[in-house]
């Protein structure tokens, strides 16, 4: 039960990477296309934010529950 427990954390890690990266270029893409005086870029700008401390919360979690298990450079 522990395995499939620390596989389903891993999967919610990935996606919330993915979700930082698609802010990301959400951003970026109103950066460069929108003209108008809306706040788009600084609204994606805060989501990214926001988005990855959540997941730097969700790490450092994960290494304190044991659920993820850093390891030292080269193994």
């Amino acid at each position: 039960f522990q395995l499939v427990r620390a596989a389903m954390f891993k999967f919610l890690v990935i996606v919330m990477f993915l979700a930082v990266v698609v802010v990301l270029f959400r951003g970026l893409y109103f950066l460069m296309k929108d003209s108008s005086d809306e706040r788009r870029v600084a609204n994606a700008l805060a989501w990214r934010v926001g988005l990855a401390a959540a997941l730097i919360a969700l790490i450092g979690f994960g290494i304190a529950t044991g659920l993820l298990e850093p390891h030292g450079i080269g193994g």
